[in-house]
């Protein structure tokens, strides 16, 4: 099956969410998930993943409760600049047996660890697991060099690959290059080709259209509240959604032993999630950074 689908097509009924909690002063992160019940529980946990109760095994052998990815601010020399220039690291969550006789536990860390960035894993005794966050790819933000615009771009690094996404002033979409995402496109509320004032609203539909014209996902966010008020800080930012999904092989080749698949999505759509990020954080940023001009 191919990666996209025709534009008009419908999208899978797979809804991945992003959750961010904003009233916390140091956390700055954005979460999505497999799902809304397992972002729910992460929320109603308080974020503990060695909590007692803060993950849920399903009968499949997948693990709810624990994200699928993190992105954060990084702690360097962008802080210094303003936020709207800040410097993203994006985390992809690991689930491993703890249980040194599981046959597949060094299968798993040998796919998932070996010569990579990570967090100490967190222990979850209740289900014998150890999670971890692998870093999955670094974001670069910076001004377009001579530009008399506020022109930005965003330079994603990853293990194997690179792209970027290009925001432009007084433009209806966003430019994506490199890799699978040369001359892509992230649209405004199916406005392609309509230049419009005022930039990207909060409140928005984006859809990601391919080179070739055939939309790969959408990113919706028209049900959340249109500011960033107290009471919809904690709320789902938005679901995003692939023009098709396939449900991932099985788990696990020991036909006694379920692990939790932690490729529940294709590479391809896992670079639209870190895409996604960007989506939201420029938003949120740069909303600041206008609110500091006007002062």
């Amino acid at each position: 099956m191919s990666q996209a689908e025709p534009m008009g097509a419908d999208f899978s009924v797979l809804n991945i969410p992003f959750y961010t909690n904003l009233t916390s002063i140091l956390n700055n992160s954005i979460y999505t998930f497999s799902s809304t019940d397992s972002m729910m529980l992460f929320k109603e946990t308080g974020n503990k993943l060695s909590k007692q109760g803060s993950i849920q095994q399903l009968p499949n052998g997948q693990y709810i409760g624990v994200p699928l990815f993190q992105c954060l601010l990084k702690k360097d020399a962008s802080y210094l600049i303003g936020p709207e220039s800040m410097n993203y690291q994006i985390y992809k969550f690991i689930i491993i047996p703890a249980d040194e006789k599981n046959p597949d536990k060094v299968i798993l860390e040998e796919k998932y660890l070996k010569d990579r960035e990570y967090k100490s894993p967190c222990f979850n005794e209740e289900h014998n697991i150890n999670i971890y966050r692998v870093l999955f790819s670094e974001v670069k933000s910076k001004k377009v060099w001579l530009s008399l615009s506020r022109e930005r771009e965003y330079v994603f690094k990853f293990r194997n690959a690179n792209l970027k996404m290009l925001y432009k002033n007084f433009r209806d979409h966003i430019d994506v290059s490199q890799g699978p995402f040369e001359n892509s496109r992230w649209i405004y509320n199916d406005n392609y080709g309509n230049v419009f004032i005022d930039g990207f609203f909060i409140n928005n539909n984006y859809k990601l259209y391919l080179s070739d014209g055939s939309v790969a996902c959408e990113f919706d966010n028209t049900n959340r509240t249109n500011k960033w008020i107290l009471h919809t800080k904690n709320e789902e930012m938005g679901l995003l959604r692939f023009a098709n999904y396939n449900m991932p092989p099985a788990f696990s080749k020991n036909e006694k032993i379920l692990n939790h698949n932690n490729d529940f999505l294709t590479d391809f759509n896992e670079l639209i999630v870190c895409m996604t990020f960007v989506l939201l954080n420029h938003k949120r940023y740069e909303k600041q950074a206008r609110r500091r001009r006007n002062n």
